[in-house]
C-alpha cells in the first residue's frame, strides 16, 4: 500500500468513462446542493451534527466531520491504538461529529463499525461514500499535502451540503470487502492510476499514468488475501488523494494515524 503504508503508512446511476474526457471537477459542480435536505429537515430527522442526503437509493443522515472521541471517553488523544482499544472498554465512550477536534484514528474496521453502532449508525458503503462525495467541489483546499492530520473541518474542504474532509485528512473506512481481487462479482485491475469506475465509484480500470479526467487518483489492489476499503486518501496523500482514491488491500486490523472513519445512519 503505497502512501498509507509510508505514512505509518459520474455521473451516478452510470458507469464513469475516461474516454468522455469530463472532468471530475465539471460533474461535480452539477450535484451541488442537490444531494441534501432542507436544514429544519435534517435537524429533526438526523440530529446535530449530520447531514440529511437524498440518494436514488433513499435517504442517509451522514456525519458532517470524520469521527472524533466523545466527551465520556477516557482517552482523549488517539496516537496509538491501545488508546482506541481502552476507549472501546468504556460502554460510555461515544463517537462524535464535531468540528475543531482532531479525528479518531489508530481505528481498525470492526472497531469503527462498533463505534459507529454505539450511537445507532453504521459505516457507508463503497457506493454511498462515493456518491455522497461527489458534491466536493474544492478538493484544493483539502488537507492532502501535511506531515499530521489536521482538526475537523479545520480547511475549507466540504461539499455544498456540509460535509468536511471526504478527501484527505484521515482514510475514511467503508462497509465492504475484497477476496483475491474479486470485488462483488467481478475481478478487480492491477493497482494504478484510476482510468474507470462503476456507478460506485469502485475501480474497473486503471492505467501507469496519472489520468486527469479522475483526479490522477489512485487504486490500491491485491490478488491474493481478504481485505477491507478505505477511500479519499490521507493528509499526506497529495495526488493520490480524491474522491476517486481508492485502496481496496487494506487489512481488517490495520491502525495508523492516517486512517479514521465517518458514521452514517439510513432513515
Amino acid at each position: 500500500m503505497r502512501k498509507i503504508v509510508k505514512g505509518a503508512a459520474i455521473g451516478i446511476g452510470a458507469l464513469v468513462l475516461s474516454t468522455l474526457a469530463i472532468q471530475a471537477s465539471d460533474i461535480v459542480r452539477g450535484l451541488e446542493s442537490s444531494l441534501s435536505g432542507s436544514l429544519s429537515e435534517t435537524v429533526s430527522v438526523c440530529g446535530s451534527g449530520a447531514t440529511l442526503i437524498q440518494l436514488a437509493g433513499g435517504s442517509l443522515c451522514v456525519d458532517n466531520f470524520e469521527a472524533s472521541v466523545g466527551d465520556a471517553c477516557s482517552q482523549k488523544n488517539i496516537d496509538n491504538a491501545q488508546a482506541t482499544t481502552n476507549n472501546l472498554l468504556e460502554k460510555s465512550c461515544v463517537p462524535v461529529s464535531k468540528a475543531e477536534v482532531m479525528p479518531w484514528r489508530f481505528v481498525s474496521l470492526t472497531e469503527a463499525q462498533q463505534l459507529c453502532a454505539r450511537v445507532g449508525k453504521r459505516l457507508p458503503t463503497a457506493s454511498e461514500w462515493y456518491k455522497f462525495s461527489l458534491a466536493l467541489n474544492n478538493q484544493d483546499s483539502c488537507v492532502i499535502s501535511e506531515n499530521q492530520p489536521k482538526n475537523t473541518g479545520s480547511a475549507d474542504c466540504k461539499t455544498e451540503a456540509g460535509l468536511y474532509d471526504l478527501v484527505g485528512n484521515v482514510w475514511e473506512w467503508v462497509d465492504g470487502s475484497v477476496v483475491d481481487g474479486r470485488y462483488g462479482d467481478r475481478d478487480l485491475p492491477e493497482a494504478g492510476y484510476v482510468k474507470l469506475v462503476d456507478n460506485n465509484g469502485v475501480v474497473l480500470e486503471t492505467d501507469a499514468n496519472p489520468q486527469a479526467a479522475f483526479g490522477n487518483d489512485y487504486a490500491w489492489t491485491n490478488k491474493s488475501g481478504v481485505y477491507g476499503m478505505i477511500r479519499g486518501g490521507f493528509y499526506g496523500g497529495k495526488d493520490d488523494s480524491g474522491i476517486f482514491t481508492q485502496n481496496l488491500a487494506v487489512p481488517f486490523d490495520l491502525r495508523t494515524n492516517g486512517l479514521g472513519f465517518r458514521c452514517v445512519k439510513g432513515v
